[in-house]
């Protein structure tokens, strides 16, 4: 599995020239307005995995950096400053807000300190994979002196992300519709897989994804399967080659290990189109001759790496959808 860290730009400001920077800034406002609202703002502390943060109770300009364009575009809120969003990540609404905000991370996870400086953010969040703790202690200084900054870990490709998402959710007011999401979630959990239990034990599923000249089967520790062990559902037998990896990585020649799955899923982006991989993926010979794909049971599966459990959820949605065929 790739592991993105996060580097600064050449052009980064220094500590001091960040502050001289924030100070030139302020003083081109309305000094006795801004000293105002300063001055009536109320605070409240959060416990972050970089320390405690005092931040606005009502942030008004807030910077996403990764994994937080999916809290703000769910939560309503048009943010200043965006990780540069990825479009297959993104409906053409969310990417209209998002396009609207300056790009301050680039999808390789490089900041750029001017940029957020420049957006004048009052509150700053993002969630970190653990394997970047330390790039982004690095940088957790200067981020502070342009605004609050809460980051949250997590580890892992299961529910550990929604649960990150949750917690930046509750940090910009909008914790009463995520866990809404995350309690339909386990309510639509337990429907789904009473209902559809004959379905769950009869078949056997995988969830795929095409990468150059290969394909990926993900385990049932990661991604939309995942979402299926927890339903019930029996995964294929390839997965068993992946170890405690979130996935294994097979030649086309081994297409026929799918034999087995009687349902499979492929990843797409959220308008349900695969990627130009797992297209030639579906375009295989061997692929067109598996079992699920000669019985009509090869289906899209957007959202597969569920951030929020607002996409969960919509995960669910699609498998029920499959399940009442079956």
């Amino acid at each position: 599995m790739t592991e993105l860290t996060t580097h600064l730009r050449s052009g980064t400001l220094t500590a001091g020239g960040l502050a001289l920077a924030l100070v030139l800034t302020a003083c081109g406002g309305d000094d006795s307005a801004d000293a105002g609202s300063a001055d009536d703002a109320t605070t409240v502390s959060v416990e972050t995995d970089y320390g405690t943060v005092e931040i606005p109770e009502n942030p008004e300009r807030v910077v996403s950096l990764e994994f937080g364009n999916e809290i703000l575009v769910e939560a309503g809120i048009d943010p200043v400053g965006v990780i540069d969003p990825n479009p297959s990540l993104y409906t053409p609404e969310q990417m209209e807000v998002l396009g609207e905000a300056d790009v301050v991370q680039e999808m390789s996870l490089e900041l750029n300190i001017e940029a957020i400086a420049a957006a004048e953010p009052d509150l700053i969040i993002g969630g970190v994979r653990e394997v970047s703790h330390e790039d982004y202690e690095q940088h957790f200084e200067d981020l502070s002196q342009i605004a609050p900054t809460v980051l949250f870990d997590f580890d892992g490709a299961g529910p550990e992300l929604r649960d990150m998402s949750l917690e930046l959710a509750e940090v910009i007011g909008d914790a009463e519709r995520a866990e809404a999401e995350r309690d339909r979630y386990q309510e639509r959990l337990d429907e789904i897989g009473q209902t559809y239990a004959d379905q769950l034990q009869d078949n056997t599923f995988a969830v795929v994804f095409g990468v150059e000249d290969e394909f990926a089967a993900v385990n049932t520790n990661a991604w939309g399967a995942y979402i299926l062990d927890e339903l019930g559902a029996e995964a294929t037998s390839l997965v068993e080659e992946a170890g405690d990896d979130f996935a294994t990585f097979q030649s086309y020649e081994n297409i026929d290990k799918l034999d087995d799955a009687d349902v499979v899923f492929y990843e797409t982006d959220v308008s349900m189109e695969p990627d130009a991989f797992t297209a030639d993926l579906l375009d295989q010979r061997l692929w067109q001759s598996l079992p699920a794909a000669e019985n009509d049971q090869v289906h899209p599966m957007r959202y597969s790496f569920s951030r929020t459990w607002g996409q969960a959820n919509d995960v669910l949605d699609q498998l029920e959808e499959v399940l009442a065929d079956l």
